[in-house]
């Protein structure tokens, strides 16, 4: 015959499963949370570096300008065909991310 498992052991068996659940549950909130500040560090770099290269075609212009055997440069490809966005504001990251993030550096992609 089969026997019944006790109340405690089902109890003790649903509580272990909740406790996976959650933390299953903490683990996934935590890797969304590190995709979006890679998302936004990435973000952040890419408009960094659209600003810099605009910034260098200006100053190479302006130099081109005040030194007549320095070639005039070329507008960059992606000039006016994709412009950077700016970065999102650090009120979108999660406050629990805010104390991680003044504790560790931003890492390069």
């Amino acid at each position: 015959m089969t026997t019944i498992p006790q109340g405690s052991a089902l109890d003790e068996l649903r509580a272990a499963y909740h406790e996976q659940l959650n933390q299953l549950a903490a683990e996934r909130d935590a890797a969304r949370r590190q995709a979006r500040r890679a998302q936004a560090q990435a973000d952040v770099a890419r408009a960094d570096l659209a600003s810099l290269k605009s910034r260098v075609h200006e100053l190479l212009n302006a130099a081109a300008r005040h030194l007549p055997e320095l070639p005039a440069v070329e507008a960059p490809k992606d000039s006016g065909a994709q412009r950077a966005l700016p970065a999102a504001p650090a009120a979108v990251v999660d406050s629990e991310d805010s104390e991680d993030s003044a504790e560790r550096p931003a890492r390069a992609a």
